[in-house]
Parts: C-alpha cells; structure tokens; sequence
C-alpha cells in the first residue's frame, strides 16, 4: 500500500468513526457538557498520562541490554517524543521515532533499541490479557437490549481474539529469534540474496542488533519486574479513565476503568488519523456501553474528555523535548530510513 493511500485509508476510517460516535448528537451538546465538568479532574487525567509515560520509560530501561544503561532523561525524551510523532505525523512512525531519537542521543544501534520496542509491544499485550482477565473474573458482559450494546460486546470479544492471537505469535517469533539465531540468520541470508552485496552483510549486522534487544528473554528477574511496571504504568491510564468517568457524573464499578483501557487499547492497534481520532471515541462509547451507559450524547462527551486529556498533555511534552534536541517534525523522517 503507498504511502498516500495508507494515509487516506487511516483518515477515512477516523472520519467514519466520528460520525458513529457523533451519530445523533450535536456539538453544542458535547461542549456544554465539557464545561460542565470538572477542571481539576481534567488536570489529574493529563498529570497521570505524564506519570503513565514516565513509568514506560522506566520500564524501557529495564528491557534495553548491555552495561551502558541510557539515562531516565534519554529514555523519557525519546518516549515522549515518538508518541508526539504518533499524534500529530501519519504512518504510525512513532516507535521508529523512539528508536531512532534514543539511539541518537545515547549512540547505540538504532536496530538493537528497535527490538526493545518490539518486545514493550509484546509485553504490553500479555499485561493487557491479564487485565482483561480479571475484568472477565469480576465483570460478565452480556449483550444488552439496544443495538449498541450488542455491538459493544461483540467488538470487545473480537479485539480479545485478536490481541491473543497477536501476542502468541510475536511472542514465538521473538523467543525463536533470541533463541535460534544461526536458524533465524540462514533464513535471513536465504531472503537477501537478492539484495546488493553490501546490503547483505548490513542485513546480517542488523539481525545481531535485534537479537541483543530481546536479552530479555533470558533474565526471569528481570522480565518479572519489567511485568510489574507494565501493571503500574496501566494502572495509571486505568485510574485516569476512571476519574474521566468521574469528571463527567459517570459512576461505575471501579473495574470499568480496567476495562475501557483494554478497548481502548483495541482502538489504538486500527489504522486511523494522527492521534487515533475517532477510533479512539468509538472505544470509549462503546466501552461505557457494555456498562449500559445508553446517554449517548454524555458518553461521546466522555470520549473528547479522555482524548483531549491524552492528546494535549502528550503532545506538549512532546514538542518541548523535540525543541530541547534541536530536533523539527521534518526532522523526524529520518527514523524509518537505514541505521544501524
């Protein structure tokens, strides 16, 4: 797919995905209700966003290898700065941006950081398998009487499938990548022969680098406490969900906010516009539906209040670290092209 039609594909589905979450209700209604909530839960929303972000870049240190560990500085930096790319620029390139800013910074191979990143994906979607579980344990969604809520029922069991499917097969082939490398190199060279020649040897080089980021399959110490601070940092963005709730006179069991992070967490995976506009809407008003939540118009309030309260926050520090570098949003093609 090209990179025009990728970006109007994402576009068009974030622009459905407006419409189905706006479907019936008028502007006017979501503003009123966003002045109408409270201000200072908005702050704590964006304040635990930062602090989410923060734990994730304590956590990546844990997952980077070698005896040269990068700086909390360096690794929030870069975090902040590759999600920034995710909001604002197309084509998804914020963990190539994180990647490529932190390699940068601390002069390490790009492709080595790459692989921690996609071992973070990994372990993402196991935590949020064990989070879905115990909402499972705690809550038992039954499809209620309106079409919506059937809907919603029936996505979140699709989105299940769907990240277990996902995380079992990432999980194979990283394990048989760290634990198979010779393996893993003879299939490499099979697929490059024809590449150039110099390209070849860049491609073997390349597959060390990633094989030396997943040093985390190797360490159980090590992979447990990276788990704990992956539950802490959801936690995070689990308790900020639930307060949203909050700030707008939602009151729900206190495991809606576990739950509405797992669909949301769906939502993020569907290509969509920068800032996973749109999707990330449907996700909230279907996440309130499978608690019967049939106020359409408060749940779609309730969705710009998240959204906003994500967007603003993570964007902003974004762009300061990007100014702190030196760095521009032009500058940040550079992350998909060749590296070592």
């Amino acid at each position: 797919m090209s990179r025009l039609l990728q970006l109007a594909f994402g576009i068009a589905i974030s622009s459905v995905a407006v419409w189905v979450s706006m479907r019936g209700v008028s502007v006017a209604e979501v503003v009123k209700a966003l002045r109408q909530s409270n201000a200072l839960l908005f702050f704590a929303l964006m304040g635990l966003t930062l602090l989410g972000f923060l734990i994730r870049a304590v956590r990546w240190r844990s997952l980077l290898a070698g005896p040269r560990t990068a700086s909390l500085d360096s690794l929030y930096s870069a975090t902040m700065i590759g999600f920034m790319a995710n909001n604002v620029l197309p084509f998804r390139l914020g963990e190539f941006v994180r990647a490529w800013a932190l390699a940068r910074r601390e002069n390490c191979s790009r492709t080595m950081v790459l692989a921690t990143v996609v071992v973070e994906r990994v372990v993402d979607m196991l935590t949020l398998l064990g989070i879905l579980g115990i909402t499972l344990l705690v809550h038992r969604f039954e499809p209620g009487a309106g079409a919506e809520e059937r809907r919603a029922v029936e996505l979140t069991r699709a989105g299940a499938t769907s990240l277990i499917v996902l995380s079992v097969a990432f999980t194979a082939i990283l394990v048989f990548l760290e634990r198979r490398p010779q393996l893993a190199r003879g299939l490499l060279h099979r697929l490059s022969t024809r590449l150039p020649e110099r390209h070849r040897g860049k491609a073997g080089v390349a597959l060390d680098h990633f094989v030396e980021g997943l040093s985390l399959f190797r360490d159980l110490p090590r992979l447990l406490w990276v788990f704990l601070l992956s539950f802490v940092m959801f936690g995070c963005f689990a308790v900020a969900l639930q307060a949203s709730m909050v700030a707008l006179g939602i009151h729900l069991p206190w495991y809606a906010g576990l739950t509405l992070l797992v669909i949301t967490a769906f939502a993020i995976m569907a290509p969509a516009a920068p800032g996973y506009i749109g999707t990330m809407n449907v996700a909230c008003v279907g996440g309130l539906a499978l608690f019967h939540v049939r106020d359409h118009a408060l749940s779609t309030s309730f969705s710009w209040f998240y959204w906003a309260g994500q967007w603003l926050p993570v964007t902003a520090v974004g762009l300061f670290y990007l100014r702190r570098e030196g760095l521009s949003l032009r500058s940040l093609g550079q992350a998909r092209e060749g590296g070592g």
